[in-house]
């Protein structure tokens, strides 16, 4: 008994000693983790490049295009998918058939501000917030793309054009994310749209608006109005997909109107005073000879303008593939037939009875087709938005329709003077 006590007191004293040699050494600290090394920097930055209107006719929708800045690289390129020969001898005919080829070119990002800036064209970039993937796999495929053999494509203005093209390659990359956010109806129809960037000048508004048919007055989304270049900056930021936004140009110009003109009045007053002034030199002409010849002049330039423009329409719509104009309702409006016309007038300023009896009857059949048209307003056929088309040519045929009555019987009672 006595022994075990004393192995239990000698065990207990070593392990006292022990600890107490344990507390006195100093305490060393683990050495801390070692912390992850920070991802490598992207090189790739992505820009939507937002240009504005210019005063050539071409440039009035204003452009966009993609730059692409590589800082390991060190390159900046620009996508640009309005590209075409401006000095192509075809450059007419197919821009008149629908049939003129575009491609997407890629050029320094020097010479994208020079052009630009020196055209006076204002330049807006908004940065895309995309992943790293996301930005490899947009350069790739616009390098593919850029290849003489992937390169051309058949421009259309409102479907397919430098606008859709960037609008589309971005949509791929997202998956999707832009179109859904820009299901919401849009703002205008693709006529409003066109008729507010070319209020000026005025010749150009009056030409889109009598060769685009009803195929532009569909309602239509948010994603379709981004054929517009600044409808598709207006968008990006509603997906969620911009970072940071700068304007690198302001130009020297007003922007571009927020509606379109509402011109019905003056137009309407314009076809009025036309008609008046036509029936006017009828009526005096019946014993003035110098106004009976005014007038047959001013009916045949007046019955060769609205013929042309007649013609010209089923052109566009049977022989083009110009969607757009097609079933243009304003064919009832500049009648073919009325380039007959053209050689009656003549006959109406030499005070030929038979001449001046079939023009009346060729004005009456182009007034009974406006009419037709003002009747297709509350009809089954597709709407078109025409009216202030019509608020114009319908008095100024009622007028020329009312001369040539009036010139008629007088002519054909010999009442005139040669």
């Amino acid at each position: 008994m006595p022994l075990r006590l004393t192995a239990l007191a000698v065990l207990v004293l070593g392990l006292a000693r022990t600890a107490a040699a344990a507390a006195d050494e100093p305490k060393v600290e683990p050495p801390p983790e070692a912390q992850a090394p920070a991802p490598p920097e992207d090189p790739l930055h992505v820009y939507v490049m937002t240009m504005g209107p210019g005063d050539h006719p071409f440039f009035r929708f204003g452009h966009n295009a993609i730059w692409i800045k590589d800082t390991a690289a060190h390159t900046d390129r620009v996508y640009n998918f309005g590209t075409f020969r401006f000095d192509s001898p075809r450059l007419i005919l197919d821009f008149l058939g629908g049939r003129l080829n575009y491609w997407l070119s890629v050029s320094p990002l020097e010479r994208v501000l020079g052009e630009y800036t020196r055209e006076n064209r204002s330049i807006a970039i908004q940065e895309l917030g995309l992943t790293a993937a996301q930005k490899a796999s947009l350069q790739a495929a616009l390098v593919a793309n850029a290849r003489p053999e992937n390169r051309l494509y058949k421009y259309d203005y409102f479907l397919d054009n430098c606008s859709t093209r960037v609008r589309d390659a971005v949509d791929h990359v997202v998956d999707g994310r832009l179109r859904a956010s820009a299901a919401p109806p849009g703002r205008m129809t693709l006529r409003g749209h066109a008729l507010r960037m070319t209020a000026q000048p005025l010749w150009l508004y009056v030409a889109l608006d009598v060769v685009l048919g009803p195929a532009v007055d569909r309602p239509i989304n948010r994603w379709t109005e981004m054929f517009l270049p600044e409808e598709l900056a207006r968008g990006l930021p509603g997906a969620q997909l911009v970072a940071a936004e700068q304007v690198l140009f302001q130009a020297d110009r007003p922007p571009p109107r927020v509606v379109p003109p509402a011109w019905g009045m003056q137009f309407f007053l314009v076809g009025a005073g036309w008609g008046a002034i036509m029936f006017a030199l009828a009526w005096v002409g019946r014993l003035r000879r110098a106004a009976r010849v005014t007038f047959g002049i001013l009916l045949a330039l007046w019955g060769f303008a609205a013929g042309f423009v007649g013609c010209f329409l089923i052109y566009a719509w049977a022989f083009t593939d110009h969607v757009v104009a097609h079933r243009n309702q304003n064919i009832l409006l500049c009648a073919p037939w009325a380039i007959a016309l053209v050689v009656l007038g003549v006959g109406a300023a030499m005070g030929r009875p038979g001449a001046t009896r079939k023009a009346f009857s060729v004005a009456a059949a182009v007034l009974g087709a406006v009419l037709i048209a003002c009747s297709l307003k509350v009809g089954i056929v597709a709407h078109q938005e025409n009216g202030v088309l019509i608020a114009f040519f319908f008095p100024a045929w009622l007028g020329i329709a009312g001369g040539l009555w009036t010139l008629r019987y007088a002519t054909a009672f010999g009442t005139t003077r040669p």
